[in-house]
């Protein structure tokens, strides 16, 4: 190669390079501007997977499907035993019935054995003909098998036919071009490229060439199915304990499930049915896991075909599944769940879980929750975020909103500077503790909460009993609304509750102390509750940490010296700074008295949540340059340890300290596969045979890698990420304002995501919270 040609290479992979690492092209006014070759997320549109599912009714509960067929027109039939149904009214959210197929009354009486697609058009067989209602109904094949059950189209109309042991090869005519003998079929497939047929039976896999005689390809015990792959140029056969390759024979069994049921190539990729859910082989050598009703009626799987609009149709033993793949953008989603939200998720202008769902999912019931204040401040953060990043009016609306909840907790109290958990119109009035209740707290982790009257409304009531996390949740939002607002009202009103907040702390010797004049179970920043902990303790780091973040935000905005002087008497008196700085690899279990021991019997990742919320006071507010140093360092640490869970509000919150690594493909990968169904469905992997389980081990950590979030039980920020199975029967919701929109907006509002880009300028509508 010339000179000239290496020099003019070279300068085009420098090219590439740039426009990789190019910066969001536009950012609204008040969103923060990347750093120069800061990477950026280019939010181009993405494949997001969901499903729609169709019930059999109890009154079909007995019957038994079989097979599926979709012709041209997008019509999709199913065989059971009772005769042919179709899908009735499903969508996301909405799951749909499987009912009887009247289109053709002929069709009504006759015994159908099997169905299929052949030219796009949907054929069926009985037990005298094979035939299809397309082409003006004129293919009607006599067979002459009054047992025929399997059936597959080959070249130019002609179609091999089986009742299992015969074989009958025939034209459209019905002219008989071939018989034969195949014991025990179970399965026929075509193999376009080669013009043959794979037959399939419990002991043997089979090839029928027209014109030939039928050669053995394989002989052995359990097996299942067989079909083509990699355009016919491989044959693979599933088993009751994996699957194998052609001619290779090395036996498969690391997968989800190896009981195979059946097996097809769909748009060059490797679908498996099983007795444990669907799956699909990927580039890379992993499977894309679809089980629970998540995704499936249930996961018994009989069959998987091609749907309409590039979905796949999975038939299980009660009902039938679209997995549908929609083209869309992560603002797309952000948009999706914006709604959401609006809908199903808010109280009083409180974010919160929906407790209970009707079958329809047209209504939600949202109860008072413990985390109101938490999950509150953090969807108002969200919206602040969004508003900075797009000016919208709705994002900045529902964030007063959201404010106005919140400001709220303080003012039904009747005690300057405490706040309530929750607060409800209309409930019951507690005033009296249960006996006991302090031993049950400390054993139970939760706190033992009164329902008191309110302060501002006779027929209220508010929840006492604030918490640590409580507290990270009001001033996270109160930092947000200080820094990002550009309402001088709010501001001032957000003020006087950050300044009440944690006067009331440092007056009560930080701790927030109840109506009862005790302090609360978690609301302990104290030195002699904080430093009874042993080192290793991570309440002892963690409490620190956010103490000292506290007064720091405190002082930044109301510039009282009380604040500054507390926290600084709490760094060099009490050591506080060495609590904060103390490594993540130095904490563990501890025996050492009670309550380190129930604190430290595992990693508590409710603690993650309050660390890196916090950590927006914490870092930006330090009294020092050196200070700064020593936070940064410290917050690294921590998130270093958390890279495993590729939490993309983990990865985002570190990256505010200027970090210029902080995993972005991972956070990206984080919100692609979190799914759009957020109803707790029960989940279960720990019985996949495709991952390989860790010992038990402090963090919980199950696995080496994670699964996608698709695959997983629900997961909230404070939760246990790798945890594999759950229980759940789709009856709640939690809110997408926390869990989703808050770090997606925080990598727009940050500069880390894009705004959308979307192909050929299309623009994505949902109705009615579908797609």
């Amino acid at each position: 190669m010339s000179k000239i040609a290496i020099r003019d290479l070279l300068w085009f992979y420098i090219f590439l390079f740039l426009v990789g690492c190019k910066e969001t092209p536009t950012v609204k006014s008040g969103a923060i501007t990347n750093s120069h070759w800061q990477q950026v997320y280019q939010d181009v549109p993405y494949l997001q997977d969901y499903s729609i599912k169709y019930y059999l009714t109890l009154s079909q509960n007995s019957m038994k499907l079989s097979s599926i067929s979709l012709n041209r027109d997008r019509q999709i039939r199913i065989l059971s035993d009772k005769g042919v149904l179709v899908p009735d009214n499903g969508r996301l959210f909405y799951s749909g019935k499987l009912i009887s197929d009247i289109s053709y009354a002929p069709l009504l009486s006759k015994k159908i054995t099997a169905i299929g697609t052949y030219k796009n058009q949907t054929f069926y067989l009985d037990d005298k003909q094979l035939f299809s209602n397309a082409w003006a109904g004129k293919i009607q094949i006599e067979h002459g098998l009054p047992k025929a059950c399997l059936f597959a189209g080959g070249k130019d109309f002609h179609f091999l036919i089986s009742d299992g042991e015969k074989l009958l090869y025939v034209d459209q005519e019905g002219t008989k071009l071939w018989s034969g003998i195949f014991k025990g079929a179970k399965q026929i497939r075509y193999l376009e490229s080669k013009n043959s047929f794979l037959l399939v039976s419990p002991e043997t896999v089979a090839e029928f060439t027209p014109g030939q005689s039928i050669k053995e390809l394989y002989k052995g015990q359990g097996i299942t199915c067989a079909t083509s792959f990699d355009s016919g140029e491989k044959i693979v056969i599933g088993t009751t304990n994996g699957y194998f390759f052609l001619p290779a024979k090395t036996l498969i069994t690391k997968v989800p499930c190896p009981d195979i049921t059946d097996m097809k190539e769909i748009d060059g990729q490797l679908w498996f049915s099983s007795n444990m859910g669907a799956y699909r082989l990927n580039t890379d050598g992993k499977y894309s896991y679809y089980a629970g009703e998540r995704w499936l009626p249930d996961d018994s799987v009989i069959t998987i075909e091609k749907g309409p609009d590039s979905s796949i149709l999975v038939l299980t033993e009660k009902g039938l599944a679209q997995i549908c793949y929609k083209e869309m953008t992560l603002e797309d989603k952000a948009m999706f769940f914006e709604k959401q939200v609006r809908e199903k998720n808010i109280r009083y202008g409180l974010n919160s879980s929906a407790s209970k769902l009707p079958t329809g999912y047209s209504s939600a019931q949202v109860a008072n929750q413990p985390s109101d204040n938490l999950w509150t401040g953090m969807y108002l953060a969200s919206q602040l975020f969004r508003y900075k990043v797009t000016g919208s009016e709705s994002a900045r609306e529902n964030a007063y909103e959201a404010f106005e909840a919140m400001e709220r907790m303080f003012t039904v109290t009747g005690i300057q500077g405490l706040f309530a958990r929750s607060y409800e119109r209309d409930y019951k009035v507690e005033t009296t503790k249960v006996k006991g209740w302090q031993e049950k707290e400390l054993l139970s982790g939760s706190p033992s909460t009164l329902w008191l009257p309110a302060n501002d409304h006779h027929n209220w009531t508010w929840r006492s009993a604030v918490s640590s996390d409580q507290t990270v949740g009001q001033i996270f939002a109160l930092t947000m609304i200080l820094k990002l607002s550009d309402d001088k009202q709010w501001k001032a009103r957000a003020l006087k509750c950050l300044d009440n907040l944690m006067g009331y702390i440092v007056k009560n010797n930080l701790y927030i102390i109840d109506v009862d004049g005790k302090p609360t179970l978690w609301g302990k920043w104290n030195p002699d509750y904080v430093n009874k902990f042993p080192t290793n303790v991570g309440d002892r780091r963690l409490n620190s940490s956010n103490i000292i973040a506290f007064l720091q935000t405190a002082y930044k905005f109301t510039g009282k010296e009380i604040y500054k002087n507390k926290a600084l008497e709490l760094m060099d008196k009490y050591g506080y700074l060495e609590n904060l700085t103390r490594p993540i690899s130095q904490l563990g279990p501890s025996k050492a008295n009670k309550i380190s021991e129930v604190l430290s019997q595992e990693w508590n990742h409710s603690d993650d949540e309050m660390y890196f919320l916090a950590y927006w006071g914490l870092y930006p507010y330090a009294f020092t340059p050196e200070l700064k140093e020593k936070y940064r360092a410290a917050i690294h640490d921590h998130w270093n340890s958390e890279r495993p869970e590729k939490d993309a509000l983990w990865n985002f919150t570190y990256a505010m300290t200027g970090a210029k690594e902080f995993d972005l493909d991972q956070s990206i990968w984080f919100l692609k596969t979190y799914p759009l169904d957020l109803r707790n469905w029960g989940m279960q992997n720990s019985n996949r045979k495709d991952i390989e389980i860790l010992p038990k081990n402090f963090r919980g950590q199950t696995t080496q890698d994670l699964l996608p979030l698709g695959e997983i039980p629900l997961f909230r920020h404070n939760g246990q990420i790798f945890t594999l199975d759950s229980e759940g029967d789709g009856k709640t919701l939690i809110s997408a304002g926390d869990t989703w929109l808050l770090p997606y907006w925080m990598g727009r509002y940050l500069g880390f995501i894009s705004a959308p880009i979307q192909k050929n300028n299309n623009q994505r509508q949902i109705i009615d919270g579908q797609f």
